[in-house]
């Protein structure tokens, strides 16, 4: 049975460059805004290093989705100072809060992460490791484990669970999510660590065998089955800046 993704826990989001972790935090911040109410789910931009997409740059309209997003201010940001907003330590440490964290910068953004660690652990923080296969540094299982070391200890966070995000973009096709989705297993299994869920793109779903669950409170649309473990169907907005739902709906949809 598939089990729902945790919308109440603070969860970090870390991995090599490339990985897709800021679509993951956009789309799993707006997930839990939408299951949650708004004002309940925060997304902590951490990705403090020269900039080049961040979630801040959707600010107004993570905000209309009912997002709170905490990020370095404008004179941070400018000057590309490795410090984390002071907001964020509040925000971790209240109790009631559903956090998602994009962490990012490098070993330079991961270091200073490492003074998150006692917040983090005292909200009994999720750690996500996403990885793509397809990107350098993760091609082989030795050069994935060599990676996870490093990022890992960088970050000062204890993994918890691997997150599978197979794709050459526009070039995914089935065959290419199948094969890189069984490195990632095969890895997580050697490393004794389960896989949260993988990730797809709405169009790309259509070519694959997926069950979708029944839209309750415990499984919204957007979370279907595939090969037996819970395959989250993202809306990427590298390439549609800020269209939510209808795609990602038409996807999901048992006849579409």
């Amino acid at each position: 049975m598939m089990m729902p993704i945790d919308e109440t826990a603070v969860t970090f989001l870390i991995g090599g460059l490339g990985a897709g972790k800021t679509e993951l935090a956009l789309n799993l911040a707006i997930r839990r805004a939408r299951r949650l109410g708004p004002g309940l789910s925060y997304l902590l931009d951490l990705d403090i290093v020269n900039p080049f997409f961040r979630v801040r740059h959707l600010r107004d309209a993570l905000e209309r989705e009912g997002v709170r997003l905490i990020a370095p201010d404008a004179q941070v940001t400018a000057n590309d100072m490795p410090a984390i907003p002071g907001a964020a330590f509040g925000i971790l440490e209240s109790p009631d809060t559903a956090v998602v964290c994009d962490v990012g910068g490098g070993e330079i953004g991961l270091r200073v992460l490492g003074r998150l660690a006692q917040q983090a652990a005292a909200r009994k923080a999720q750690t996500y490791f996403v990885i793509n296969p397809y990107r350098p540094g993760f091609l082989t299982s030795d050069q994935m484990r060599a990676s996870f070391e490093l990022l890992s200890e960088l970050s000062a966070l204890h993994v918890t669970h691997i997150v599978a995000n197979p794709h050459l973009i526009n070039e995914t096709t089935p065959d290419i999510f199948t094969a890189g989705l069984a490195k990632v297993r095969n890895f997580a299994a050697g490393m004794h660590l389960p896989i949260a869920f993988s990730v797809a793109a709405p169009a790309l779903l259509r070519s694959l065998p997926h069950t979708v669950a029944a839209s309750s409170d415990e499984a919204p649309t957007n979370l279907v089955e595939y090969d037996g473990q819970p395959l989250l169907v993202l809306d990427r907005y590298w390439e549609t800046p800020w269209i939510i739902g209808k795609e990602q709906e038409e996807a999901t949809c048992p006849n579409g």
